[in-house]
């Protein structure tokens, strides 16, 4: 009997030990269970695409700031809100009621962040055209409560906001035509622009400065506007630029202007080439004078390359309006350097021609340097008189003409009185 008591005393109490056991390893779960948030930034980039980040520029219009919080504690963290402070040059405008306002700071709603997840705050800003090129820091704030705290905490992080500027540089030059000669008019400047920088380059205009010998072909044919330029892209431009036709042959620098906004630099200078062409003057032209009513007369024209290139094919017609006619072209094939030749023409001069100087221009065409078709004109004054058979032939006609007027007066017994 005593034996069997102290069977049911000892299992009595080993159950008990094993229930306050048990207790105990429950109010420890439970209480173990009662964690902490904790919320960090995990990181900061530009775009939505943490795999292919952005960059921002001066003058970025609609961008978007990704911000990755991470709750690193053992709890949620319940009705998170994220605030970004704003500063120069950062803006964040919106519009109501057909007006604009802008805010210094952005605050989202990320809701609950349970533990060990994440969550990306979103900011669409835009950029001051005047920004540096920099690294900024920017106040964020993240508040939130805990399932063992009511009250709401709040945590600042600093974080590092990058902008980065575009550079541009000259990649390459092309003109149309290759070969540029003095007086060559709507030459077409290509011009290829590539940005190295690590940012974009907005709003961007190029303006070529243009001093003698060269002017734009219209108004506005020496600037266009590009837009942006994103980084590592390479950006074409074509500008129309004339050459004065007195122009020296050599190498000329053309400076090439950026402007983003009121902002104006440099972006390079072009070297143009101007090439020489040949350099035609008149030697003789024989004879200067000629008469109304002449025909077939002999106009002779030496000219002599006095430049430094060969001129080939060339061909030379007398453009002298509409009172003289005739054979008025004629070919000189190759003209080297230093060499003269004798162009001929037979000049008709109409006989109603006025006498008078008159100045008729010798149009000069050749082909040089394989292929290219140049041209100049070179005027000459020429002399129109009357033929002295004319003259007297028209005296003679006034002398018969006063004979025969006064014959007709006297048959009608008409007398001139004399002057007393």
């Amino acid at each position: 009997m005593v034996k069997k008591l102290k069977f049911k005393f000892l299992s009595s109490s080993l159950i008990l030990i094993v229930a306050l056991t048990i207790f105990a390893s429950n109010g420890l779960m439970v209480k173990a269970q009662v964690g902490t948030p904790k919320l960090v930034v995990s990181s900061v980039y530009w775009g939505v695409n943490p795999a292919a980040p952005l960059t921002a520029s001066p003058g970025d219009k609609g961008v978007t700031l990704s911000v990755v919080v991470i709750n690193a504690g053992d709890d949620f963290a319940r009705d998170v809100k994220g605030t970004l402070m704003l500063q120069h040059p950062f803006i964040y405008e919106y519009r109501s009621n057909s007006e604009n306002y802008s805010l210094n700071s952005i605050t989202k709603a990320a809701g609950d962040i349970a533990a060990g997840r994440s969550f990306t705050f979103q900011y669409t800003l835009n950029i001051a055209q005047n920004a540096s090129e920099g690294i900024y820091k920017l106040s964020f704030k993240l508040a939130y409560r805990s399932a063992r705290m009511l009250s709401e905490t709040t945590d600042t992080f600093y974080i590092d906001v990058p902008i980065w500027k575009g550079e541009l540089h000259i990649q390459s030059v092309v003109t149309n035509p290759p070969k540029v000669y003095p007086g060559d008019t709507q030459i077409a400047l290509t011009v290829f622009i590539v940005n190295s920088g690590l940012g974009s380059v907005n709003n961007l205009k190029v303006f070529l400065e243009l001093t003698y010998p060269f002017k734009q072909s219209s108004t506005g044919s020496n600037e266009a506007f590009i837009g942006t330029i994103k980084p590592t892209q390479v950006a074409q431009t074509r500008f129309l630029i004339d050459v004065d036709e007195k122009a020296k042959p050599g190498t000329y620098s053309i400076n090439l202007y950026a402007f983003e906004g009121s902002n104006k630099y440099s972006i390079g200078l072009i070297s143009f080439t101007i090439a020489e062409k040949a350099n035609f003057i008149i030697i003789e032209a024989k004879p200067t004078s000629f008469q109304a009513g002449d025909l077939g007369v002999t106009f002779k024209i030496t000219l002599k390359n006095n430049g430094s290139v060969k001129a080939e094919s060339v061909r030379v017609k007398l453009l002298a309006g509409n009172y003289f006619s005739g054979t008025l072209t004629d070919f000189l094939g190759t003209i080297n350097p230093g060499e003269s030749k004798t162009a001929f023409f037979l000049v008709d001069v109409d006989g109603k021609t006025p006498p008078n100087s008159y100045t008729v221009d010798l149009r000069i065409e050749w082909i040089q340097d394989e292929g290219y078709n140049l041209n100049d004109t070179l005027p000459i004054t020429i002399n129109v008189t009357w033929r002295y058979s004319i003259i007297i032939i028209a005296a003679i006609l006034a002398v018969i003409a006063l004979a025969i007027f006064l014959f007709i007066l006297k048959r009608k017994g008409i007398h001139l009185k004399k002057p007393i």
